[in-house]
């Protein structure tokens, strides 16, 4: 017997069209008046149900078969109060739903009824919209009540510290601004409202911090956006040893009014906050503070400070985490040779794991380390994965995850994780120039033009800005355009007016030709420290059509280790080179695709 429905109910005088139900709104009311029967039907005998495992999920299915030979057993309790088909000249609807194909359908529907449910329990889509929306919170930067404005870097440094704590907290429910966006609102004149409304939160903690000598008063409220309600204030003073418990304490009265419920487990964490040497803490902020600013001068400030929180508490896994940070930072702003800027980051990232294996930051550095100098694209996924998983509002470890995915061309990936980085730190010029770097390196150069002109409107001294400004108009065929992002770029970093004026005067003289040539020229020139960066000089000869000498400074880029590499597969500066076999062996000993 087959297993499949037949067209036209057996038994029936009428046509295939005229025997089928005349309407859904019959269905509907019948379904409506028989609910009852069909729950007495489903207790008379057992469902033919079959269930398949599919992994961690299963199907159910029924055979047409097996329907009609319970549909046999049960009909009594169908049937019951109904007259015989054969006494009118018009079946009812009772009668034609008494038809086997049509308990069939009935049973398939009891299934599907049934089954959904369930699978709406396991289906990702079901639990994305049925889980509570997660929480944003800012925490604006502390004022300094010091009288010194020195103290400038405890105030800033307790923002961060509090925004770590929040961020640590539950990250699936809250989700917490990066510091570099907050720290934006320092000193402003804007209103809470407009505040809250560019952040896209609900809540904002301010706060003010005096500190003298070894003891620390902070004072901080918690308000509510919708109304700019004050729902929770304190104020406490603690010695510095003790200055990480007040924070943890902060940090759970915040919890407790925004509805946060936390886990033992996480109560335990935060109770559980070791006393800190003075010292060492000091130097740390202070490392922290001149690391935030990103510029090469403050970079080595904050490398000596790390080291001197280091010599004051070499257990201090915070201080060698930030101290790797820092040594990646040199490496990628062109300060230090690769070689010898992440060796020195990786001896201070192991260091860190040694002391403690659950700091975000540690795994977000070796994960750099990977990524920018050994191009290893297994470890580098697995410790930015790493870094997300230990604290998901950490903006950074998305924006580094989210370069890696777009050099190894997973775009859809790396669209997820740029947005999600956007999300925590909305308007900070990290993030403003890796949403600039995905759309030049992904060939859309309109956009690139349009949101580097907007975000230059915030850090108009962004060197990146500038220069990804500059290669969007480049491609564009907008050559003056481009020459002036070039030197407003150079500006920035400091070039010599020499410099500057001698490649402003060969695009005069020469037009594009003139300017990559000079610029090439310039570039081959060693610095005071003796370091010819390899890959700028590739990229120069590659605007000249020279693909001879691009491929040979590439390939000394390549023995240099240049982080840049990694934009090799997707950098439309070296379009001109992709059918070279030689280009395509340079692909294959980076592990990118081709």
């Amino acid at each position: 017997m087959s297993n499949q429905a037949t067209a036209t109910p057996p038994g029936s005088g009428q046509s295939s069209a005229e025997g089928r139900l005349d309407s859904w709104k019959e269905i509907a009311a019948y379904f409506r008046r028989e609910v009852r029967t069909v729950q007495r039907w489903e207790k008379s005998a057992n469902l033919p149900v079959h269930r398949r495992q599919l992994e961690k999920q299963s199907a159910i299915y029924a055979y047409k078969s097996e329907l009609d030979a319970w549909y046999k057993d049960g009909r009594s309790h169908l049937e019951f109060g109904a007259e015989d088909s054969e006494q009118k000249e018009t079946p009812t609807l009772f009668e034609r739903l008494r038809q086997p194909w049509i308990a069939v359908a009935v049973a398939a529907l009891i299934l599907i009824l049934s089954s959904g449910a369930y699978f709406a329990g396991k289906s990702w889509w079901f639990r994305a919209h049925s889980a509570p929306a997660k929480i944003k919170l800012a925490v604006l930067p502390f004022q300094n009540l010091s009288a010194d404005p020195e103290q400038e870097y405890f105030s800033d440094g307790m923002t961060e510290e509090m925004i770590t704590e929040l961020g640590r907290m539950q990250p699936e429910r809250l989700g917490v601004i990066a510091r570099t966006s907050a720290m934006l609102y320092k000193n402003t004149q804007k209103d809470l409202i407009q505040i809250c409304r560019e952040l896209g939160v609900q809540y904002v903690l301010e706060g003010s911090v005096f500190h003298a000598e070894n003891r620390a008063r902070i004072t901080a409220q918690l308000i509510q956006c919708s109304d700019q309600t004050h729902i929770w204030a304190d104020s406490s003073e603690r010695d510095l040893v003790n200055i990480v418990s007040l924070q943890a304490d902060v940090a759970q009265a915040i919890a407790k009014n925004i509805k946060l419920v936390l886990t033992p487990n996480e109560r335990t964490r935060l109770r559980a906050r070791r006393p800190v040497n003075p010292e060492a803490y000091q130097a740390y902020l202070k490392g922290m503070y001149f690391w935030g600013k990103f510029t090469p001068d403050s970079v080595r400030t904050a490398i000596n400070f790390f080291q001197a929180a280091i010599k004051h508490d070499d257990s201090y896994a915070q201080a060698y985490a930030g101290l790797a940070e820092c040594y990646d930072t040199s490496a990628l702003l062109g300060e230090s040779p690769p070689d010898q800027a992440y060796s020195n980051a990786k001896a201070a990232a192991k260091s860190a794991m040694a002391l403690d294996d659950t700091l975000a930051e540690t795994h977000q550095a070796l994960a750099a380390i990977a990524t920018w100098y050994e191009w290893d694209w297994p470890i580098a996924e697995r410790e930015y994965r790493r870094a997300i998983e230990l604290d998901p509002n950490y903006a950074k470890a998305h924006l580094g995850y989210m370069y890696l995915l777009m050099a190894l061309r997973r775009t859809h990936e790396a669209s997820a994780e740029l947005r999600t980085a956007q999300e925590l730190d909305p308007i900070s010029e990290l993030t403003g120039i890796v949403v600039v770097a995905s759309r030049y390196l992904s060939k859309r150069y309109d956009d690139a033009i349009a949101e580097a002109k907007q975000w230059l409107e915030i850090y108009p001294e962004s060197m990146s800005l500038h220069s990804y400004l500059a290669d969007a108009y480049m491609e564009k065929g907008m050559d003056s355009l481009a020459v002036e992002e070039y030197l407003k770029g150079q500006k920035v970093v400091g070039a010599s007016q020499a410099r500057i004026g001698a490649l402003r005067d060969a695009y005069a003289a020469s037009g594009l030709t003139g300017f990559w040539r000079k610029r090439a020229a310039l570039d081959s020139i060693p610095s005071e420290q003796g370091y010819v960066r390899a890959y700028d000089v590739a990229y120069d000869y590659a605007a000249l059509g020279d693909r001879v000498r691009s491929l040979e400074w590439l390939n000394r880029a390549l023995l240099q280790r240049d982080g840049l590499l990694i934009e090799l597969g997707v950098q439309p500066r070296f379009d001109n080179l992709r059918s070279d076999p030689r280009f395509q062996d340079l692909l294959r000993r980076l592990g990118l695709p081709p």
